[in-house]
């Protein structure tokens, strides 16, 4: 459960690393900006202060408004689309921005994205986000990726 948690976070920071509006994928990212975001997806999901500080303090969801903060941050940054499915461009920068990086595991980010593109997910793009969210969690650690830390 700890790993999920700290993924939760790892996954918002690699999130706003990338950028919704910018051209640099590797922008750099603070807590105030990620905050920031989580903040103006407040307002839109109908979030509580206690959902964005679970966000932030690397707290599993426990509301379904908490999964839709993380979908809408997902769709800002355009890693999840409107239909709910990933970018996979943009996930596989995600996962290359969330683990270490190792030169012998070059492809591993591309199979990751593979794999957790490829799973069912719900039709509702809350649950849908947080299953993407598991499903990159779990790959990684299948593909020897270990996360970042940030």
């Amino acid at each position: 459960m700890s790993h999920l948690v700290h993924l939760t976070v790892l996954l918002l920071v690699g999130l706003l690393c990338l950028g919704a509006t910018s051209a640099k994928p590797h922008e750099e990212i603070n807590r105030d900006h990620a905050a920031e975001l989580a903040k103006e997806c407040k307002a839109e999901t109908g979030a509580t202060d206690e959902d964005v500080e679970q966000l932030m303090s690397h707290d599993l969801p426990e509301r379904h408004e908490a999964k839709c903060l993380r979908a809408c941050v997902m769709k800002k940054l355009q890693i999840m689309d409107e239909s709910g499915k990933l970018n996979k461009e943009h996930a596989i920068e995600l996962v290359k921005v969330m683990s270490k990086h190792d030169a012998e595991k070059e492809d591993a980010p591309a199979e990751v994205v593979a794999k957790c593109e490829a799973i069912e997910t719900p039709e509702d793009h809350c649950d849908a986000a947080f299953a993407y969210e598991e499903c990159i969690y779990e790959q990684m650690k299948e593909h020897g990726l270990e996360l970042e830390e940030h």
